[in-house]
Formats: C-alpha cells, structure tokens, sequence
C-alpha cells in the first residue's frame, strides 16, 4: 500500500492537478505513413482507435490487422536518407493550456539537436522544444537503445515531461507520453499547429508519432 502511495504522489507531480478543462483529440491520420507492420513487430499487440492513458484521451489512426497507416514517422518522411524532414499538424484550437503527444523513436540517441518541436500560437507566440534521447524521448524497443525518462514536474508554464503510456509487456514494445505545458505567452491565443522537425538519420534517431491531444486552459 505504501509503494502505491509513492507511485500516486509522483504521478500526480509529474502530470500536475486538474489537467485536462476540455481534451480535444487532433486526427492526424491524413499525416500517417506508415503501419505498425513490419517495422515495428507484434502488430497484433499495438494500439489503434481511441485509447485513454494516464487519464488523457488519444486517438491513434490505423486498424486491428495492421493495413492502415498509424504513425507519423520521419525516417519514411525522408525516404530513409539522412535529410531533415517535418510535419505541421494543424490544431486550432483556442485557448490550450498543455499539449500531449504520444512519441518515440526507431533507433535511439542521446545527440541533441536531433528532434524539435514547435508551438504556434493566432498571437504570434511560439514555443520550441527539443527532446533529447534519455530524459524526453526513448525508443520505443524496452532494452534497446535509450530506455530513460525523466521526470520535469509539468505545471508549470513553459515546462515539458515525458511518462510512459502505453506497453505491450514481454513483447517488449511502448509507447510514451509527452507533456508540454505551454507558456504564458500563449494565453488568449488560439495554438493554430504544432510542428516536428527531425534532423535524426537511419541508425541514428529518427521519430515517429501516433496520436496528438490539447486541453484548454481553466476559466
């Protein structure tokens, strides 16, 4: 019971009090291009459809028999070179507070420079943040290449964090939950999209993403 305890404390300090106002799950199945199959194993086992982790809603385009596309992934994006692609996902929703993706990588790094994401606000305002391999983003093969998180307290403004969502247990697949917070800059605004940039190379790093949820600021 203790343990339990702890692990609740820490979750509620990772994830914040009263995060989601209103969730609004963004489709971003016209941006998939490619399916679990075969690249990333045990189709089967890997989620698709509306799916709820750490209490926030996603919604990851695909199917059960593994023939539609379900991610985003750059290493596709760039035709399996080494060229910096990007995808700007259109949100338009006003008035968010905290921005969730689920994301990981095929091949882990720990350079930075490799991966950044933007935030872009009606106002004008913008936010960029770059994911490094062992404390924002891992690779989404448990054991394989970078199998670290860290923790960076959300809530507060201008912060990110990364949790585990999503596992298939001894089949050795995950995927992760980002957690950005946007900054004060942002209030009032509308996030008109949201737009990864990877500058990783096969072998290397590359990033994929499955599913995009905003929450609405409090009134």
């Amino acid at each position: 019971m203790k343990s339990r305890r702890i692990l609740a404390v820490l979750l509620i300090l990772c994830l914040g009090t009263g995060l989601v106002h209103a969730a609004t799950t963004i489709n971003i199945s016209s941006f998939a291009n490619q399916t679990w199959c075969p690249d990333f194993g045990n189709c089967s086992t890997l989620p698709f459809g509306k799916q709820t982790y750490n209490g926030i809603p996603f919604l990851i385009p695909g199917n059960a028999n593994g023939t539609a596309d379900n991610v985003w992934w750059a290493n596709v994006a760039a035709g399996g070179g080494s060229s910096t692609v990007s995808i700007t996902i259109p949100v338009n929703v006003a008035k968010v507070k905290t921005v969730y993706t689920l994301m990981n990588t095929t091949d882990g790094s720990t350079e930075s420079g490799l991966l950044s994401i933007t935030f872009t606000g009606s106002g004008g305002a913008t936010w960029t943040v770059d994911p490094i391999g062992n404390i924002n983003i891992r690779d989404y093969n448990n054991g394989s290449y970078t199998d670290s998180i860290a923790c960076h307290l959300p809530g507060i403004a201008g912060s990110f964090a990364t949790i585990n969502a999503w596992t298939n247990g001894a089949d050795g697949q995950r995927l992760d939950e980002q957690i950005y917070e946007l900054p004060s800059s942002f209030k009032g605004q509308t996030l008109v999209s949201v737009t990864i940039t990877d500058s990783g190379a096969p072998g290397v790093q590359r990033s994929f993403i499955a599913a995009l949820t905003v929450s609405t600021a409090l009134p």
